[in-house]
């Protein structure tokens, strides 16, 4: 502390303010501080010989959140936010906080601003119920504007309802259009007319009987009224596929030039139009032959392209195949060796595929290049083809044998090609015994292996 200087705890003891206050009250240039931090004594002094007037001018600097702010004039804090947003009212603090996992910024204001706001507070709430009884004012405007409209639409539903009743079957399309419509408005439609309750015409019809607000009992009254024409009417409609057969067009598209209900129109009109054929029907029909023509023509180009592609698939794999063999002149070249030997060392599959040159090349056995080498490979696989051999006759001399001992008979009555004696074959075979088998006198058979 210098000669004239004080430091905070000293300034907050004479003043009665904590260190938060001290600050506060510096930067508001309510007490003069000194370049090394402390204050100056005599506007210390000063203060506290006027200690109420300090204490108002300090009070009138506090910051004050939204929060705050909006209890210190008793208006809600979304109004609060709106006022200061529009009188630009400014922000001496901002602070960071973290709540519920989010960070929000926190923004304060000066007392003495806030309380400055009081008017623009009173204009917004005058203002916004002037608003509000406006806006209440043009809302029952627009309600009576509503309703008038609304009892005029039901006005003229209702005349048009009047002209669209029918208590006896008319024309069956409009007898099952008008009970299906009247169903769909009173939400209940007899099974048989269920189907219908999707086209456009009925959906369009049942919002016309919607518009109309019929009380519920006569609405339920015209309803159940026809519903009995309707049903009568069923039998008088042709189906689509019916109607598709007879024109040789679908139904829909007939629909789009007749009376129809989901595809279904009245039979004498289709009688008529089948006697008939009026020229949209013709001009449908040449569609119909033309769409069907190239679909045919599609399908035929379709199956050529196929072909095509098989031959092409084929001379593909025959190009493949022949590429990927080499002649014994090509591979007795590659070897050094001649086209006697490599003829004879061909692999098992009885030709040279590239794969089994390139391996043979890879590995290099000991006969490549070497005519003595490959002579003695030849030798060598003789033998082993001899030994294979000689294995498996005598591996199948001892199947004809079991078999023989099987049924008695002799080896030689046994032929080579049989199979090997398992248990299941020994059963199977005595089951059902085989020809060499039965030609036997039988002695024997039966004997287990």
């Amino acid at each position: 502390m210098t000669r004239r200087g004080m430091g905070v705890a000293r300034v907050g003891q004479a003043l009665g303010l904590v260190p938060r206050q001290v600050r506060l009250a510096a930067r508001a240039g309510l007490l003069d501080q000194h370049e090394d931090g402390t204050f100056d004594a005599d506007c210390v002094a000063r203060a506290a010989a006027d200690q109420r007037r300090f204490m108002d001018a300090l009070h009138r600097e506090e910051p004050l959140s939204a929060r705050q702010a909006a209890a210190r004039l008793h208006v809600s804090r979304e109004r609060f936010t709106r006022v200061a947003r529009t009188a630009e009212l400014p922000v001496v603090e901002r602070q960071w906080l973290r709540r519920n996992g989010r960070d929000i910024e926190v923004c304060y204001y000066r007392t003495a601003d806030v309380d400055a706001l009081l008017p623009h507070v009173v204009a917004d709430i005058e203002l916004r119920a002037a608003a509000a009884l406006v806006a209440r004012s043009q809302a029952a405007a627009k309600a009576a504007l509503t309703r008038a409209h609304n009892r005029e639409r039901a006005k003229h539903a209702r005349q048009l309802l009047e002209t669209r009743r029918t208590d006896e079957v008319g024309d069956p399309v409009e007898t099952v259009l008008w009970a299906v419509a009247l169903g769909g408005a009173h939400g209940r439609i007899a099974p048989r007319l269920r189907r219908f309750r999707d086209d456009p015409r009925a959906v369009a019809l049942a919002e016309v009987v919607t518009h109309a607000r019929l009380a519920a009992e006569e609405l339920e009254r015209l309803a159940a009224e026809a519903t009995g024409p309707a049903l009568r009417a069923l039998p008088l409609l042709a189906r689509p596929n019916e109607v598709a057969a007879r024109l040789g067009v679908p139904a829909l598209r007939v629909a789009e030039h007749t009376p129809a209900l989901h595809g279904y129109i009245a039979r004498s009109k289709l009688d008529e139009l089948a006697a008939v054929p009026p020229e949209w029907l013709l001009l449908l029909r040449g569609d119909q032959e033309l769409a069907r023509v190239a679909a045919l023509w599609d399908r035929e180009q379709e199956r050529v392209w196929e072909l095509e592609r098989a031959r092409a698939d084929a001379v593909m794999r025959d190009a493949a195949r022949a590429v990927s063999r080499l002649s014994d002149e090509a591979v007795a070249e590659l070897f050094g060796l001649d086209i006697e030997l490599v003829a004879g060392l061909r692999p098992r599959s009885g030709r040279w595929s590239t794969e089994h040159v390139e391996e043979v090349l890879r590995t290099r056995p000991a006969w490549l290049g070497d005519a003595a080498a490959a002579r003695a490979e030849l030798a060598r696989r003789a033998r082993s083809a001899e030994r294979r051999a000689a294995a498996r006759a005598a591996r199948r001399l001892a199947w004809r044998r079991a078999w023989a001992q099987v049924f008695g008979v002799p080896v030689e009555d046994v032929p080579e090609s049989v199979g090997r004696p398992t248990p299941a074959a020994v059963r199977a075979a005595l089951t059902a015994p085989p020809r060499w088998a039965q030609a036997s006198d039988g002695d024997g058979a039966g004997a287990s292996v």
